[in-house]
């Protein structure tokens, strides 16, 4: 029988809190237009596979012994595994969705992580779950378990139309109400990706309605745009009749980057502020998951874990964290680096499980390097596109080096 790889590294690892990242399933049952993961997935050998929604699950006997015996089993996840680090569970797939209702592994992979107590942050559009006592039985009162809900508008129509198969908005916020009343870890209202002309209608009135459901904390990225992506321009029609104007060629004027498009900071700036605003206002934690602003989360997990969750510290929100609290606004490399060393200094960066090392070039480049070289080359070279500077676009800048020769930064972000 053949299963489905997981878990893997997140290709976001150097501003990720929980970069051990996790799916039930090979394929996911919904059918959002804007979902990355289709388009990382829809390419290649894979391609036909992955739109046909052919789907595997994972080996369950295999996961139960990386998690009971990480030192024979668990291989470059052992030392993450060890430290019962938050595991993110839905970076690809949503576990909860059809296949799920259908085959029941994230139930019985659910209660063995109940025996072990491992804690979890879910990410999931489903609901259906939480109204089948098999699950919610497992789920109430289980203080380490985190569940984030994504939901992009109120307007059913147009979630309808982007969100195929997703249960409706209203559902969504239902299901929130469930989640916080099983007092466990907490609901979070995952505002991603937010989009002009579908998100901001309703955008603050949503965020309103998860806090009286019961959320203790949102988190908002923007929409990104893959334009090399054939898929996303298939799409692209209906997302622009739903948005009100041509989406792409907006996002090709205001973006600082070509390929992969990112809005510039001045466009997200009075979105985020209103968000900010409205949060602090209702006593909801804020997060942002987009490189922009991502200053004004109130910790380094930018999913929204608490402070005192067991995340990742190693990486760069948690940098930009440390700098915004200190009189000096700096932050130093031996702040960091006890996570990195730890966690993922056993293996090499090219061999990273399920890292996307884009070209041989790369590979070339960074041969013979563990993954927390890279991680410390990232910090030590200003102008590479993942390092602290750059991926923040100038919140943090370089102001010195310390006694080492490691790159000291200085907090240069937003305070509204």
């Amino acid at each position: 029988m053949a299963y489905y790889q997981s878990p893997r590294w997140s290709n976001e690892i150097a501003d990720c809190s929980m970069p051990m990242t996790f799916d039930t399933y090979s394929n996911c049952s919904f059918g959002c237009m804007y979902c990355f993961s289709q388009f990382q997935r829809g390419v290649g050998d894979s391609k036909e596979a992955y739109l046909h929604k052919e789907v595997k699950a994972v080996n369950v006997e295999k996961i139960k012994k990386m998690f009971t015996d990480p030192d024979n089993h668990a291989g470059q996840f052992k030392e993450y595994i060890k430290q019962r680090k938050v595991m993110q569970w839905g970076g690809l797939s949503d576990q909860f969705d059809g296949f799920e209702r259908k085959r029941g592994v994230t139930l019985e992979l659910l209660r063995f992580f109940k025996e072990i107590n491992y804690p979890l942050c879910f990410s999931t559009k489903a609901t259906w779950f939480t109204q089948d006592e098999r699950y919610m039985e497992l789920i109430r009162g289980q203080k380490n378990w985190n569940f984030k809900f994504s939901i992009i508008t109120l307007d059913e129509r147009k979630a309808h139309v982007i969100e195929r198969g997703v249960p409706t908005p209203q559902e969504r916020l239902e299901a929130i109400r469930r989640i916080a009343e099983a007092d466990a870890g907490g609901a979070t209202l995952r505002l991603r990706p937010f989009i002009i002309g579908i998100s901001t209608p309703s955008y603050l009135q949503l965020i309103r309605q998860a806090h009286e459901k019961g959320a203790t904390a949102m988190s908002t990225e923007f929409l990104c745009v893959e334009q090399r992506s054939p898929t996303l321009k298939e799409f692209m029609p209906t997302i622009n009749e739903l948005a009100g104007f041509d989406v792409m060629a907006f996002y090709r004027r205001y973006s600082v980057s070509s390929g992969y498009l990112r809005l510039n900071r001045k466009v997200k700036r009075p979105f985020f502020e209103k968000m900010k605003h409205l949060a602090d206002e209702l006593g909801m934690r804020f997060y942002i998951s987009d490189a922009h602003f991502k200053e004004l989360c109130c910790n380094g997990s930018c999913c929204g874990l608490p402070p005192t969750w067991n995340y990742s510290r190693g990486q760069w929100c948690e940098a930009l964290q440390i700098a915004k609290g200190r009189p000096s606004g700096e932050v130093c490399w031996n702040d960091v680096r006890g996570d990195i060393e730890q966690i993922v200094s056993s293996f090499e960066w090219s061999r990273a499980q399920g890292f996307n090392c884009n070209s041989s070039e790369r590979r070339a480049k960074f041969y013979g390097m563990t993954m927390a070289d890279y991680m410390h080359w990232l910090w030590n070279n200003p102008q590479a596109g993942q390092s602290p500077y750059k991926l923040f676009e100038g919140a943090l800048v370089p102001s010195g080096k310390d006694a080492e020769g490691n790159i000291i930064y200085k907090f240069n972000g937003a305070r509204f």
